[in-house]
């Protein structure tokens, strides 16, 4: 439980996050300010030169303090977080991800919603191009089903493309996943992605922004969020990249943290390929599948998931392959597995029939599935 201290700290964190033109570095300098001269907050909001010359700040940052508290107050601007359901995670508290506290420079305060995630679970970041092909999509599904099945928390950036597919992935089996986002909670971006933020929270996973709500998405917050998103994790799986792809940054903050970087390797026919295999070529460790990844964190004891690849089925096809690692991640129904495939409905088909007599899949109603017996 947070101290009062604690408590009034975060009130403050979170307002001056409130405050226009206060980012990371400004509110890391007042955080430390704070604890290396101990001042009271009082005297900060007043703005006393005695203290503001001690962090220091500059007179445009005075001026928008000044502005904000003209048309706001700390306790309204920490009620409207309450009413809105979203927490304010200081760094140090119980709350902070421990990974990310370990990193230079972590970010002084996140805004949460949602549940408080296991810590305690290996971490896994999972980024890559928002433009997947299919290949990237089964790839992420049927990696980050394992991983989450065998416990492993999957982060990622909420996004469209491996992003969300990496959440669905750990949705489908039931597992709670961690979003970090790219602008305050009062806005979405883009606007397609609101479902899958809003399931997110109601299936016992967290959402995390640095940003107070009202900040809109900007192309620099990308930039910052990729580094939480890296922080967070003891390993980052890069799925899918082009040669020059904003996932390279990802991998870097992940190299930068002393963390481990993994890649899927990919067609050469792909140009998403080619980011993944320039990070092989850097050192990368290449994995397709959840038992290398935990592997290489040293967790693969929790769940012997090479043992399951033993008894996969004789799969003839690209087409069965693609097929089966689709429905590794739950039962669908035809039209659901036609969409995410997208192949010809013919070659769906026979492929289902073929599959269905060599005992690998079954129909039970309108719904696919992995014969398990």
């Amino acid at each position: 439980m947070l101290s009062l201290m604690s408590r009034n700290a975060e009130k403050h964190l979170a307002a001056l996050a409130s405050v226009p033109g206060i980012g990371r570095v400004t509110l890391r300098n007042i955080y430390y300010s704070q604890r290396k001269h101990g001042w009271k907050w009082d005297k900060f909001w007043v703005l006393d030169p005695k203290i503001t010359t001690k962090i220091p700040i500059s007179e445009n940052i005075v001026k928008a303090i000044k502005n904000w508290q003209n048309e706001n107050t700390i306790n309204s601007n920490f009620s409207d977080l309450e009413l809105k359901s979203i927490r304010v995670v200081v760094l140090g508290s119980p709350e902070y991800p421990p990974l990310l506290a370990q990193v230079s420079r972590p970010p002084i305060l996140l805004f949460a919603k949602g549940a408080i995630p296991d810590w305690t679970a290996p971490t896994i970041a999972v980024v890559g191009t928002r433009t997947m092909t299919n290949y990237g999509k089964v790839a992420t599904r049927r990696i980050c089903s394992q991983l989450a099945t065998a416990g492993a928390l999957i982060i990622s950036g909420s996004m469209y493309g491996i992003d969300s597919e990496a959440h669905r992935a750990a949705l489908s089996v039931k597992a709670p996943t961690v979003g970090v986002l790219g602008f305050g909670f009062d806005h979405v971006y883009p606007s397609t992605q609101k479902p899958l933020l809003e399931e997110i929270v109601s299936s016992g996973g967290t959402l995390y922004s640095e940003y107070a709500p009202s900040v809109e998405p900007r192309r620099g917050n990308f930039v910052a969020r990729n580094s939480i998103v890296a922080g967070m994790a003891a390993a980052t799986i890069v799925v899918e990249a082009a040669a020059k792809s904003g996932s390279h940054i990802t991998a870097q903050f992940a190299l930068d943290a002393n963390r481990t970087v993994c890649a899927v390797p990919g067609p050469i026919t792909n140009p998403y390929s080619e980011g993944t295999k320039w990070l092989v070529n850097e050192g990368a460790v290449m994995v397709s599948s959840g038992a290398d990844v935990l592997a290489e964190i040293g967790v693969e004891g929790m769940l012997d998931l090479s043992a399951s690849h033993e008894h996969q089925p004789q799969l003839e096809t690209e087409l069965e392959r693609a097929l089966y690692s689709e429905l590794e991640a739950g039962s669908q129904t035809f039209s659901q597995v036609l969409t995410a495939l997208a192949v010809p409905m013919l070659d769906l088909q026979t492929t289902i029939t073929q599959l269905e007599i060599r005992g690998v899949l079954e129909k039970q109603g309108e719904l696919l599935s992995i014969c398990h017996n």
